[in-house]
C-alpha cells in the first residue's frame, strides 16, 4: 500500500508540475527586460537576435530564465491605461459576484424546498441553459441586450453573468444532502420561510457559497467573449481583452502584465482553498 501511494503521489506531483510549467514560466520571463522580450518573442529581426533569423523573420527564442534580472517591465506594464483596464474588471466582476452570492442561494432554496409547480421543469431548463456554450448564447444576449438599451455597456455582461444558472445548481445539490429535520424543527418553532432560509439553510450552504464564489471570480475575472461582442469602446473593455491586444502592440510588456493580472485569481484560490475543496465535496456528495 505504501508503495502504490508513493508511485501515486509521483504521479500526481509530475501532473501538478506539467500544469505549473506555463505559469512558471510566465513569472520568470517577466523578470526580463523589454527589449530581451521582443529580441526573444517576436518576429522582428534586430541586431541582437540576427543569428536566430533567417532572411527577414526572426524565430522565436523560448527560454525560462532571462538573462539578466529586470523589473523594467513592471514599471512599464503599471501605466494609467492598464491601471483603467484593471478596474474595469473589478467593476465588471465585483457586480456579478454580488449577484451570484444574492440570488444563486434564493433560487436553490426555493427550488429543493418550495413547492411549486413545474419547478422541476424549470430546473431542468436551468440545467440545459447551463449546458449550453457561452457562444450560443451570444446571440439571443445580443438581441435582448439590444432591445434593453444595454450594448455597449457592462450591464450586458453582467446581468446574464449574476443570474448565470451554476450557481443555482451548485447550491441546490448541496442542500440536497441538507437534514430537513432541522428545517421543520425551526418551523415548528414559529419562523417563517424567510428566518428559515435565513437562520439554518443559509449557514449550513457557507462552504458552497465560499466555492461558488472563488469559481465565478475566476470565471468573470477571465472573461473575453461577451467583452468583445458587447464592449465598443476600448476604454470600457476589462483587463483580459485589453491583455490580448498587448501581445501584438506592446510583447515587451505583456509577461509582467500577466502575471500582475493572475495575482487576484491566485489569491483568490489560496484564500478560499479548504472551503472550495469542501464546498464542492458537499455538492456532489463526495467525501475527502
Amino acid at each position: 500500500m505504501k508503495k502504490k501511494h508513493l508511485i501515486h503521489t509521483i504521479i500526481l506531483t509530475l501532473l501538478a508540475l506539467i500544469t505549473l510549467l506555463p505559469m512558471l514560466f510566465m513569472i520568470s520571463n517577466s523578470f526580463m527586460s523589454a527589449k530581451e522580450a521582443v529580441n526573444r518573442y517576436t518576429d522582428l529581426v534586430t541586431p541582437y537576435n540576427v543569428w536566430a533569423s533567417e532572411g527577414n523573420i526572426h524565430y522565436y527564442e523560448v527560454d525560462v530564465l532571462p538573462s539578466y534580472l529586470s523589473f523594467e517591465t513592471y514599471v512599464k506594464a503599471m501605466n494609467p491605461t492598464y491601471l483603467r483596464m484593471f478596474w474595469n474588471s473589478v467593476l465588471i466582476t465585483v457586480p456579478i459576484l454580488l449577484g451570484q452570492l444574492i440570488i444563486s442561494p434564493l433560487a436553490a432554496y426555493g427550488f429543493e424546498f418550495i413547492t411549486w409547480k413545474y419547478k422541476e421543469l424549470l430546473f431542468f431548463l436551468y440545467i440545459i441553459v447551463m449546458l449550453l456554450p457561452i457562444q450560443l448564447l451570444l446571440v439571443p444576449h445580443y438581441i435582448a441586450a439590444n432591445l434593453l438599451h444595454l450594448n455597449d455597456t457592462w450591464w450586458a455582461i453582467i446581468i446574464p453573468a449574476a443570474f448565470s444558472p451554476f450557481g443555482t445548481f451548485l447550491l441546490r445539490q448541496h442542500l440536497k444532502g441538507l437534514d430537513t429535520t432541522i428545517l421543520d424543527a425551526a418551523r415548528v418553532e414559529g419562523e417563517n420561510e424567510w428566518n428559515v432560509f435565513r437562520k439554518v439553510a443559509l449557514p449550513a450552504m457557507y462552504p458552497s457559497l465560499v466555492a461558488l464564489f472563488a469559481l465565478t471570480f475566476v470565471e468573470c475575472w477571465n472573461i473575453v467573449d461577451q467583452s468583445i461582442v458587447f464592449i465598443k469602446d476600448v476604454f470600457n473593455e476589462p483587463l483580459s481583452v485589453y491583455l490580448a491586444r498587448m501581445v501584438t502592440a506592446e510583447p515587451g510588456k505583456i509577461f509582467a502584465a500577466a502575471t500582475i493580472y493572475m495575482i487576484p485569481a491566485i489569491l483568490i484560490f489560496m484564500l478560499t482553498n479548504e472551503y472550495l475543496i469542501k464546498g464542492i465535496n458537499l455538492a456532489t456528495g463526495v467525501q475527502s
